[in-house]
């Protein structure tokens, strides 16, 4: 009977180790399977980038003062939560890549309101356009889109004349992003806590966008 055990013991082991070396499990908590990987992509090329305070186009009033640097430090935060190969520093000189940012909009909308014309439910949107730029190179990383740009064909058609050459747009195009803090007073939660969870969510996107494009694995 104890042999039993013990024999059924030692296959439970050999089985979970079989299926923890399957899975490439580490002690970052990442795992890789059939050549996928939960490790997040983000371009090793790129060691440094730069982040200047987003600058303010919208009309702000109090409670939001302020919220162009908040926005600032919750993008810094995430990116240093992240373990991402790119260290942030104060000197752009230093820098492979920069951020830049600017918010466009911060609107209130109230959503319900109790008997005595209160709010009981609102929301905070907060908009920002951003654009990510190679130092090195000056290519604009937010306008890579390779489906819109497939390659051309090299076949070579005489019944088709061809045209000038299009030089492409030296302005960058800004990627817009928007997140919604909610606000219950009913609940304790204030407008200056839902700047906070929108700040948190922006942040959030705009990190993810830095992440490199999922590929399939190599055949």
């Amino acid at each position: 009977m104890r042999n039993a055990i013990t024999r059924r013991t030692f296959l439970a082991s050999a089985v979970a180790a079989g299926a923890l070396s399957a899975l490439g499990c580490r002690t970052d908590r990442n795992f890789t399977l059939f050549g996928y990987t939960t490790e997040p992509q983000f371009d090793p090329n790129i060691r440094s980038i730069y982040i200047p305070t987003f600058k303010l186009a919208a009309f702000i009033t109090n409670p939001h003062r302020g919220i162009d640097v908040d926005v600032t430090e919750a993008i810094v935060r995430e990116l240093a939560a992240r373990r991402t190969p790119m260290k942030i520093v104060s000197d752009p000189a230093r820098a492979d890549t920069e951020l830049i940012g600017t918010i466009v909009s911060v609107r209130q909308n109230v959503l319900n309101r109790n008997p005595q014309n209160l709010t009981r439910e609102a929301e905070i949107s907060i908009t920002v356009d951003v654009v990510w730029r190679d130092l090195r190179t000056s290519e604009i990383l937010t306008n890579r889109k390779p489906s819109d740009n497939p390659p051309a064909s090299d076949a070579f058609d005489p019944s088709v004349e061809k045209g000038p050459a299009v030089k492409p747009d030296p302005k960058p195009v800004p990627v817009r992003v928007t997140a919604v803090g909610r606000v219950l007073p009913e609940l304790g939660e204030s407008t200056a806590t839902a700047d906070q969870m929108a700040t948190k969510r922006l942040a959030k996107q705009i990190v993810n966008m830095m992440e490199a494009n999922w590929e399939l694995p190599p055949k």
